[in-house]
């Protein structure tokens, strides 16, 4: 399946981290950061439970279900979570970008070790946020493969958050995107995703030739289920399985390819806790802050050395950042 063994091969696939996207990350949550937790009502955790798997698990429940100081979040985390590296993505129902927390369980709460605004590319494409009927579905599984039910749940699935660590064990948690059918199931055992454009950190990719565990969650609106699959990943830059999942005539320069060790089905608390597809309870986006200034704060709020790091400091511009925002969410969807 043509499948990427190094950075080197990675690099050579879908380019190398883009350097300035990396001074949009700050090292604690910010007032920006605290006003988006404050009235989030959803978030995803990626976290190693006690038995040292990789594991991905929605929480959720009303507006500010999580509190924020600069350095910690506190909120209620899965009893199963052990000590160590963890990732969270904080959801704001109605908006289109998330926020990531990179840090780590201790002492019963999360440390915050980088905080960033993460673009909306995923949410637009899946259609997240809009008005979705209840599916009625109830069927649960937890199974060794993706069986019926769970294959129904993923065909389904507009949206999903694939958790993964380095090896040094620093976790990260991102969103995928994509219109419902492109998260493929090539097997019983095996499910591909296109790696579509996003922040140009490529941190997941990265995570993958280093420790191949990882954890999904998918979510279908309207659906009061959550679809978790653990196991491992590689990367595929095989031609023909990256054309089966173009669109928009864009085939993804690679895609993640998990093999299933657990699939797990399963009503959420969560999803009811947090009215996550109750339109009337998501959020105006109008009262949330700019991205563009939150990027741009950051940008200026972030403490790389280097030259080339004190120059983009110096002439980050707010009203620059949202035209080339606008211009790349029209134009680099896929």
């Amino acid at each position: 399946m043509n499948m990427v063994g190094s950075v080197t091969e990675l690099e050579g696939a879908v380019g190398k981290p883009v350097a300035a996207m990396a001074l949009k990350t700050i090292d604690h949550l910010d007032e920006h950061c605290r006003s988006i937790l404050a009235v989030s009502s959803a978030g995803v955790l990626g976290y190693l439970d006690r038995d040292g798997v990789q594991r991905t698990r929605l929480l959720g429940g009303a507006p500010g279900f999580a509190v924020a100081s600069p350095t910690r979040v506190e909120c209620a985390l899965p009893a199963d979570a052990a000590p160590g590296g963890a990732s969270l993505l904080i959801l704001v129902p109605g908006w289109r970008e998330t926020l990531r927390i990179n840090g780590a369980i201790h002492d019963g709460g999360f440390v915050v070790r980088e905080a960033y605004l993460h673009c909306g590319k995923a949410v637009i494409r899946s259609g997240l946020w809009g008005a979705a009927a209840p599916t009625g579905a109830t069927g649960d599984s937890d199974e060794a493969s993706v069986g019926q039910d769970a294959a129904a749940f993923l065909r389904a699935a507009p949206f999903a958050v694939i958790s993964s660590r380095d090896e040094d064990g620093r976790a990260d948690t991102s969103p995928r995107g994509d219109p419902a059918g492109d998260l493929r199931l090539l097997s019983p055992t095996t499910v591909a995703i296109a790696d579509r454009p996003g922040n140009r950190r490529t941190d997941t990719l990265h995570n993958l030739v280093e420790n191949p565990a990882v954890a999904l969650l998918a979510l279908v609106p309207g659906d009061g289920r959550t679809l978790e699959l653990t196991g491992t990943a590689g990367i595929s830059t095989d031609e023909a399985l990256r054309e089966q999942l173009a669109e928009r005539g864009k085939a993804p320069k690679a895609v993640i390819v998990v093999e299933v060790s657990r699939a797990r089905l399963a009503r959420s608390d969560a999803i009811a806790a947090a009215a996550l597809w109750n339109t009337s309870r998501h959020v105006d986006p109008a009262g949330l802050p700019r991205p563009s200034a939150v990027w741009t704060d950051h940008v200026k709020a972030n403490k790389s050395g280097g030259v080339g790091a004190r120059v983009l400091r110096a002439v980050a511009n707010e009203r620059v950042m949202r035209a080339g925002i606008d211009l790349d969410y029209r134009q680099n969807l896929y």
